[in-house]
């Protein structure tokens, strides 16, 4: 059937289902208790049919094993809605710590900023592209149509809690030609992509998920940096299928003022402003896909919005699709749902929103599942072709290992006779790397949690060892000294010096294993003789390897490999994140070698 014709056909309120996508992240028949949702479910079924849904997003919550994620996204692969239009079946799976797929049972990737650094160390481009593919594979085996991916926030502020290491870099080229490459190898099977989070997270010094945050970059500022990757991609024709937007205040961008629920005017957020999603967006960047609103429920906007008020919004500023605009955990709270959309259908009538930007929204929805099988008689998904390389996850996070410190040649750890005391943030972590030494001939090495150690304890570990090996697992840039104490990843006082002075006292080697973002290298490199930049945390759990990070890190620490990583991003020594400045402690492209 022709697009224009099917769109002819549907009534107001089954255009308005097909822009929800829906989690049923939690869902209790009697609705007394939050449990996860890990089955087909007939009133479920029946909230997507009766309101004619257009997609659902799968969180950890719903995937726990392949044979239960099988038989759950085979049931939302059935569903039909509006006569033959299948659902968006989506996922957040970047790689990295934003993983939604069990990752004992699939390829874990390192992540982003890791994959920037085995490229920026010199590794073959079309590394990324095989991460694509092999994501995509895994996530079309089981009936996921839809990654909200990959991350194109510029990560230019190392101040930044919740982008970090899941954006490629703060380098706008890198990030564009990365996210390119991805995109091209999870489109090569028949993935739907999203870039996110337009008009750009990278910059922000607030995690959106618990507030609002504010960008003050210059108008000119935004389309070198934060737009560039957005831009870039759409002139070339390489456009991911959807661009998520970013619940963010970008006053350069649009200025004007929104009323919350408590009566208070703010700047619009980014994700409510027609301003930059359509007039930018679409007007100026020339982009025809789907735009899909980050979660709604998220602190950003819930903590100013009323539901009704935020999706009102939300269609008035011209995005297309609204992800959990509403939650439901039981069947009867299903009304609220109905209610919800009956509340946008008499915005529509009545003008407030135009109904004419409804029609162009399904318009594209319809013409993006028309091309991916979603609508028709088609088939659901194309034939996955297997990937080229044997796990590139591997390879990625060989590639990634950044030796950024290593006075007096401290590294390699070639003596299998020494004492090793390895102490983490996660016990995985500690057990990884020692699982690989002790499998390489070192019996002398202690793996620990940090916090299942008194002081006393950890102290006496490190007087009972010859090398003391440290995680941190920081997010952001905090300043190398307060008040004369090392600044931990939130912040606070960090432990580290004082066990730290207590080994150099005693004159054990000290040995940085910076196990996120790099930036809090500079807290401790004048206290150790080594530090390593990892970009991924994942290890050994339970006897089950969740990533390959910790494997790689070992083989590098013990001189099985070369380090071979460069920094994605400049670590610095001091930034002013109202200027934008600061002095680079180690630049982008830095790495040292045996």
């Amino acid at each position: 059937m022709d697009v224009k014709h099917k769109l002819g056909t549907m009534t107001l309120e089954e255009k308005i289902g097909q822009k929800l996508m829906l989690d049923f992240r939690y869902w209790d028949p009697q609705g007394q208790s939050n449990q996860d949702m890990v089955k087909p479910d007939d009133d479920i079924g029946r909230i997507i049919s009766d309101n004619h849904i257009g997609g659902v997003i799968l969180f950890a919550n719903n995937l726990k094993d392949k044979a239960q994620i099988k038989a759950l996204t085979a049931w939302y692969a059935s569903m039909q809605t509006c006569g033959n239009i299948r659902l968006f079946i989506g996922t957040d799976n970047e790689g990295g710590n934003v993983f939604r797929l069990p990752r004992e049972d699939y390829a874990s990737f390192p992540g982003n900023m890791a994959l920037a650094a085995a490229i920026e160390g010199g590794a073959d481009l079309r590394l990324a592209a095989e991460q694509g593919r092999r994501m995509a594979h895994d996530m079309l085996s089981v009936h996921i149509n839809t990654n909200f991916a990959p991350v194109v926030d510029v990560n230019s502020n190392p101040f930044n809690p919740v982008i970090n290491v899941r954006g490629f870099s703060d380098d706008a080229g890198t990030v564009a030609r990365l996210a390119e490459q991805v995109t091209a190898g999870m489109h090569h099977q028949g993935l739907i992509t999203a870039y996110k989070h337009f008009p750009g997270h990278g910059s922000t010094s607030t995690d959106s998920h618990s507030a609002l945050p504010r960008v003050d970059r210059s108008r000119e500022e935004a389309f070198a940096i934060d737009i560039a990757p957005y831009q870039r991609a759409i002139a070339s024709h390489r456009a991911p299928d959807m661009i998520m937007t970013a619940h963010i205040q970008y006053p350069s961008l649009d200025d004007s003022l929104v009323r919350t629920r408590s009566g208070e005017e703010i700047t619009v957020p980014a994700t409510m402003s027609r301003q930059i999603q359509t007039t930018l967006l679409r007007d100026q960047l020339r982009f025809t896909g789907v735009t899909i609103s980050d979660a709604l429920d998220m602190g950003a906007i819930a903590d100013h919005f009323s539901q009704g008020d935020a999706l009102e919004r939300v269609f008035a500023a011209g995005v297309d699709i609204a992800l959990m605009p509403i939650s439901l955990s039981a069947p009867a709270q299903s009304g609220r749902l109905a209610e919800l959309i009956s509340a946008i259908a008499d915005k529509v009538r009545a003008g407030v929103i135009r109904e004419t930007d409804i029609d162009s929204s399904v318009e594209r929805i319809l013409r993006l599942k028309q091309r991916y099988h979603l609508w028709g008689h088609g088939k659901g998904r194309p034939f996955l072709q297997a990937p080229d390389c044997a796990q590139p996850e591997k390879q990625i996070a060989d590639r990634a290992i950044t030796l950024v410190v290593n006075q007096h040649a401290a590294l390699p750890l070639t003596d299998k006779t020494q004492r090793y005391f390895i102490l983490t943030p996660w016990g995985e972590q500690a057990k990884g790397i020692a699982a690989v030494m002790a499998q390489a001939g070192y019996r002398k090495v202690v793996a620990a949690k940090e916090t299942e150690l008194t002081e006393a304890e950890i102290r006496e570990r490190i007087a009972n060892c010859d090398v003391f090996l440290f995680g941190t697992l920081s997010t952001r840039f905090t300043p190398a000294e307060t008040d004369g104490v090392a600044s931990g990843p939130a912040g606070d006082a960090s432990p580290y010096l004082g066990w730290l002075e207590h080994a150099a006292g005693l004159g054990k080697k000290r040995v940085h294993l910076s196990l996120r973002a790099p930036y809090d290298i500079v807290s401790y490199r004048d206290k150790v003789d080594a530090a390593v930049a990892v970009y991924s945390y994942y290890g050994y759990d339970n006897g089950v390897w969740r990533g390959h990070a910790m494997i790689s890190l070992a083989e590098v620490l013990m001189g099985k490999r070369p380090p071979r990583g460069k920094l994605p991003v400049n670590v610095w020594h001091d930034y002013d994140v109202s200027t934008h400045t600061g002095t680079v402690a180690y630049p982008r492209g830095f790495g040292l070698s045996w």
